[in-house]
């Protein structure tokens, strides 16, 4: 393993811990507004680009080994759950106007 992909690694273990110690304190509204939050990213992403092909997410984690691409991508998916579910967790979006429930 290089010496980058090992720090990506240990950054995205770092974020992935961070995501289980977050999960298990929030509530299921917050949960559930996080899910709802990634999945209009997600929306919003296909609108613009256009429908990408996934790979096999299951497979990514449960995999044994990973390669330079799929270290970044786990380190990406768990910063942005850790960024997501910290924002609604603090109550940081609750002062943004409605919201729709």
């Amino acid at each position: 393993m290089s010496d980058e992909k090992d720090k990506e690694f240990v950054e995205f273990q770092a974020y992935w811990r961070l995501s289980e110690e977050m999960i298990g304190k929030a509530s299921k509204d917050d949960l559930a507004e996080a899910l709802r939050i990634l999945s209009m990213q997600s929306a919003h992403y296909t609108r613009k680009f256009g429908e990408l092909a996934l790979p096999d997410l299951t497979e990514l984690l449960t995999s044994v080994t990973l390669d330079d691409g799929r270290v970044a991508l786990l380190k990406d998916g768990a910063i942005a759950l850790v960024g997501v579910l910290g924002s609604v967790m603090s109550g940081a979006l609750e002062d943004s106007g409605p919201q729709l429930h």
